[in-house]
């Protein structure tokens, strides 16, 4: 791509040398949002980068599926996702796309679901009874080590994958704002400085590979179906160039994004639950449709009101809240002609508060999803998993889990919040909530 100015106009801001970086490390969230002020296309200058933030919800669909095939995978930040997850269904280049989503598709083929509800169930169940009345806890590390041990007991499920999954889990938070920073100054120059976040994220990293090698000789050598999304995609890896870094890469991205996105989001879900006073309602709900068994995979389509919470929470704090992509030809928008080799940025944090779609963007309502509130524009601008052929597979895994973990925490105690100071998150590649202490006590 050419250095020359994109034609659209210029974030206001910027300046010399680091153009807009200050913003994106130190306000991300703030500032992405304030861009729609601008216009529907802006131009944000990264260092002696440039790329264009699209603010417009109609905008961004248009890439996700309309006019995909002019938009790959790349980017900044997707950049730095492969730098640490390697080649994999979420990573890969546009070509490779079709043959990697038909090799996870039968892993989360809905006759599979109920099992990894099971799986799910279980988990969830281990977690909440090992936690004792009185005690205080951090909401963020048990969410992760919930969606660990759910992950490790369905879509990978060898031997090793548990302790590996719990390795992910405790590192997660280095490594993911070591992707974050990486996203934003790519380049050797950057990764190489003796930082703390840059020493933290070698260090999770180098424990992580480790601990997924393990995994990986697992499922090369056993030879054995672990009835689970992995067990099918192994074998397909053996006819890669290097088949142990082909399933090393799958491994780490479905333990990535299963934990640290599923965590983030239940975290996120129980402190809207708590502020907005909603415990009460859903406990109701839970009781009418569970009385006072555990749920299963068939109740979760029963705990409409709980959805709608889910979804909406979805909504306000979108784990993926960043994305990149890649002009791969000169792209006529009326809006002006994207050059091919562009990046192009969006953020379904910004877009999920579009007043134009959402009715008062700012306030937590739950009953705007139901069937008679709902628009088709806020259904189709809704983006926490994404939208088109690169849609998150995972999608209704993760909704399901969200549920039933959701189900059997509320069920079963009652939590109280400690005061909060704020609930900014710090920037990492995943909109993490900030600590979340809370005391425990029983039904």
């Amino acid at each position: 791509m050419s250095d020359a100015p994109l034609p659209f106009r210029t974030a206001p801001g910027a300046v010399p040398l680091f153009g807009h970086l200050f913003q994106l490390a130190r306000a991300p969230l703030p500032f992405v949002r304030q861009l729609r002020r601008h216009g529907p296309v802006v131009r944000l200058r990264l260092a002696h980068r440039q790329a264009l933030a699209i603010t417009s919800p109609r905008l961004v669909r248009r890439i996700l599926v309309d006019d995909a095939r002019l938009f790959d995978k790349g980017g900044s930040v997707a950049d730095s996702m492969e730098k640490t997850l390697g080649n994999s269904l979420v990573t890969c280049p546009a070509d490779e796309h079709p043959r990697q989503r038909e090799l996870m598709n039968p892993g989360f083929h809905p006759s599979r679901m109920p099992r990894y509800s099971e799986a799910m169930l279980g988990a969830a169940v281990e977690v909440v009874e090992s936690w004792a009345p009185g005690r205080t806890l951090h909401l963020e590390h048990e969410a992760h080590r919930l969606a660990a041990l759910a992950v490790s007991r369905s879509l990978v499920a060898a031997p090793a994958a548990a302790s590996a999954a719990a390795v992910l889990a405790e590192g997660l938070p280095d490594i993911s704002r070591g992707m974050y920073w990486r996203g934003l100054l790519p380049g050797k120059a950057f990764a190489s400085l003796p930082l703390p976040v840059n020493r933290r994220y070698e260090r999770q990293m180098a424990r992580t590979r480790q601990a997924m090698d393990l995994v990986t000789a697992q499922y090369r050598n056993s030879g054995e179906d672990y009835g689970d999304v992995l067990s099918k995609v192994a074998p397909a890896c053996e006819h890669a160039p290097d088949p142990h870094q082909a399933i090393h890469d799958q491994v780490l991205t479905l333990l990535f994004g299963a934990v640290e996105t599923t965590a983030a989001a239940l975290v996120w879900t129980l402190r809207l639950i708590d502020q907005h006073q909603l415990t009460t309602l859903l406990r109701d709900e839970l009781r009418n449709v569970l009385g006072d068994r555990l749920p299963t995979h068939e109740d979760v389509p029963q705990l409409d009101y709980l959805q709608r919470v889910i979804t909406e929470s979805l909504r306000l704090h979108p784990p993926a809240w960043l994305g990149t992509r890649v002009a791969t030809e000169p792209v006529p928008w009326p809006e002006g002609t994207i050059p091919a080799g562009t990046d192009v940025t969006f953020s379904p944090y910004a877009l999920h508060r579009d007043p134009e779609v959402f009715e008062d963007p700012d306030v937590f309502h739950p009953d705007r999803w139901k069937r008679e509130n709902v628009t088709p524009e806020q259904r189709q601008f809704h983006f926490a998993f994404g939208a088109g052929k690169r849609k998150c597979i995972g999608d209704t895994f993760a909704m399901n889990e969200l549920a039933l973990a959701l189900a059997v925490i509320l069920s079963r105690w009652k939590i109280q919040h400690h005061p909060s100071r704020g609930v900014q998150p710090t920037p990492r590649f995943i909109l993490a909530p900030p600590p979340t202490p809370v005391t425990l006590q029983p039904r």
